[in-house]
């Protein structure tokens, strides 16, 4: 499948994708895009199967946000099939990002994508968890924990700047912009998961939770 008919689809993702088999998708996309079909993600977070979840991430995506984010949205975890880890009787998916990107970025040249919109593209799907472990500076957490960072304008300035200096894109390409659409791909992912999140049978996070940090994010970087 060539670019053009690519993202030709990413217009219904649902109306198009949802009905193709792995093989169906295999013949179009490949070998790595088949495995996420019917890939039970076993993880409290999600209410999809792996293929499902992406189609419907694809449809959160509104039509004025660039058809690169939606294409971002698609591959975002392809990966996750071969990062997935057994833990606690779920599976987990440490590092999926880094791996998505990595899957993707052939796939997107075969397809005839340019070198520029590949970068951009493989950005997004690389730092769509980013913000997986930050927390509101009103919740109740654990402030000796190393892995939680407050989302505050200082943080993320911080964490803007720190991604900034692996010179991963051109400083044209590399701008607040680019990282709003990685935040509405957050977003979007966040929408096409599970409403609420129960482990051993206690509530423990909720998909309003989590929207209500990318809202804060949102709300801090276009303050920048």
């Amino acid at each position: 499948m060539n670019k053009d008919a690519f993202e030709k689809t990413l217009n219904d993702p649902l109306g198009y994708w949802r009905t193709k088999d792995r093989n169906e998708v295999g013949k179009l996309l490949g070998a790595e895009a088949a495995a996420m079909v019917g890939y039970d993600q076993r993880n409290p977070h999600h209410c999809y199967d792996l293929f499902m979840h992406i189609l419907h991430t694809v449809d959160e995506i509104d039509d004025r946000f660039s058809i690169l984010l939606k294409a971002a949205a698609f591959f975002h975890d392809i990966g996750k099939p071969e990062a997935a880890m057994e833990k606690n009787g779920r599976l987990v998916f440490y590092g999926h990002a880094k791996r998505s990107a990595e899957i993707t970025e052939p796939l997107l040249r075969l397809m005839g994508y340019g070198s520029d919109d590949i970068k951009t593209i493989c950005f997004l799907i690389r730092h769509h968890d980013d913000f997986i472990s930050w927390v509101l500076p009103e919740d109740n957490y654990d402030h000796k924990n190393p892995y939680l960072a407050e989302i505050t304008a200082e943080n993320l300035s911080k964490h803007i700047e720190s991604v900034r200096k692996k010179n991963e894109l051109s400083d044209k390409q590399y701008n607040l912009e680019l990282w709003k659409e990685q935040l509405m791909l957050c977003k979007a992912d966040i929408l096409s998961q599970a409403e609420f999140v129960y482990m051993k049978g206690k509530l423990v996070d909720s998909r309003e939770r989590k929207i209500k940090k990318i809202d804060r994010l949102l709300s801090i970087i276009y303050d920048f």
